[in-house]
Order: structure tokens, then sequence, then C-alpha cells
């Protein structure tokens, strides 16, 4: 007998969740099913077949489409334009946006995963994974930003690849008025501020404004070329521990001091980076 009411109903909303991507092997199974029966009651042949399929495929779609147009803004950001259905590639972005929303991500994500999963897309210089205000619970979401335009480009165009065991869902994420693209608040444009005069027998530089990712690995890579590093002593809080994003570096030599302010205001990791001599520590 043909498909009755609520099995059509059924078959579409299936269509509409292959659509969005999260149906599950049991309800694929069920789909392939109401196709058979409809295929053997001759609603799935020639050009009636066509015609329900185009109608049935529009319905199921409608829904996924007027979801992501009518995405809810999150942090003060609306997620618009589609991905690239995981065939990779660079996404259009005529904006010139650098932070997208991902979604539907594994609970089990962190910082260094999500920047391996996006590798080919440049360096990663913002996180922030959407959390429950109350219970601190992760939701499967958040924003990812990149030091260029192409790279957040080519992430949205990753929307629908396996990412540990999940489709992922990858989104351009609009800023609203009044903020920089990208949608942090705008900054004020960075000026290098006069470098004070060298101390005698100055081997540290202070060194500001840096990522609070940075290592002393990453230190040492930006000064190569300058001189050989003696030590580093990152500053923190002292109560919470908390890095402030700054800190201290010492040479061997004062020839190396004066090599590496010359790179005042150079980027490092995404950041334009502070750097002037420091007087040497009263002993």
């Amino acid at each position: 007998m043909a498909l009755d009411k609520a099995e059509k109903k059924e078959l579409k909303a299936l269509k509409a969740k292959k659509t969005a991507g999260d149906i599950t092997k049991d309800e694929k199974k069920r789909m392939k099913a109401l196709k058979a029966k409809k295929k053997d009651d001759g609603e799935d042949s020639s050009a009636t077949k066509r015609k329900a399929e185009g109608s049935d495929d529009e319905a199921a779609e409608a829904p996924a489409k007027k979801a992501k147009a009518e995405e809810p803004s999150t942090d003060g950001m609306k997620v618009h334009g589609s991905g690239g259905g995981g065939e990779g590639g660079l996404a259009p972005n005529p904006d010139g946006i650098i932070k997208v929303f991902c979604g539907n991500l594994s609970y089990d994500i962190d910082d260094d995963k999500i920047k391996e999963f996006f590798k080919d897309c440049g360096e990663v210089t913002f996180i922030r994974w959407l959390t429950d205000k109350e219970t601190g619970n992760f939701y499967g979401s958040g924003f990812i930003e990149f030091d260029s335009a192409d790279g957040a480009a080519k992430a949205v165009g990753m929307a629908g690849q396996d990412c540990m065991g999940r489709p992922l869902k990858c989104q351009y994420a609009k800023p609203r008025e009044g903020e920089a693209v990208g949608g942090r608040p705008a900054k004020k444009p960075f000026v290098a501020k006069e470098i004070s005069a060298r101390p005698d027998n100055c081997t540290t530089v202070f060194m500001g404004n840096l990522s609070f990712d940075i290592d002393d690995d990453v230190m040492k890579k930006f000064a190569e070329g300058c001189g050989d590093v003696k030590a580093i002593r990152w500053l923190t809080d002292r109560e919470s521990g908390q890095f402030k994003g700054c800190g201290f570096v010492e040479f061997f030599d004062e020839s190396a001091v004066d090599a590496i302010v010359k790179k005042n205001g150079e980027t490092l990791m995404g950041r334009p980076v502070r750097i002037d001599y420091s007087a040497p520590r009263a002993r």
C-alpha cells in the first residue's frame, strides 16, 4: 500500500535531518525503507518521482536554511554564511571576516585539538568556548579567530568534515555594528612607544602585549638572530597566578638587547609586541 500521511511526514522529517547533518544510522535505514516503499508503489518513478523528490527536498531544506538565517546572536556575534560541505577550499568571504563560529563539536575538544584540526588554515589567534553561565557546562560550540581572512574562509570551507567523530558546523561570525571585523571590540591602532635610553650594562628587555598562549620556545624563536636568551621571566598575578601578558627576557650580551628592541611593534602570535630596555635589577 502507498505511504500514509504520517509516513510521508516522517520521510520529510528524516530528509530534513539528513540535510542538517545530524541523522543517525537507524534513521538512515528508516528513511531508506520508506523510500523503497514509495518506489514500490510507483510514487517514486519518472516525472512524478522527480517532482515529488524536488518538493520534498525543498521542504526538507527550508527549516535548515531558515535556522541558519535566523541564527541567534551568540557572544554578541551573528553567525552567517554556509560552509563548504566538507569539500575544503576557500569559502566566499567578501567582508574579510577573520572569526568563525564552530558548532556540533565533541565535548572532548580543546585548544590544541581545534588548532590541529585547523592547522592548514593559518594561525589561530583567539578561541572562546561557549559554556552555560550557571553550570559551566560546555555547549559544544565556540568562536575561533584566525590571523587572516583567508584562514577563516578556509575554515568555513571545511564545514561538514569529520572533527573528532562529528560533522563540523562552521560559519562566519559577523561583527555587530561598531565592532571590528572579527567580532571583538575595535581597538585603537597600535602606536610603538619611543624606546627609552639604554641603561648601562643592560642585557634585559621588557616585553608587553604578549599572547596568553606564548611560551619560552616561541619567545626564543622570536629572538633568533638577536642573540642567545639567558632567561625569561613571565609576570603573573600574585594572588591568582594568572599571566599578565608581559615579562622580561634576559640575554647574555648587551648587543642582543639593541637588536631585539628594533623588533618593537612587530607581530608576535597575532599581537604587536612592545619591547623596551629594562634597567638591571639591583643586586
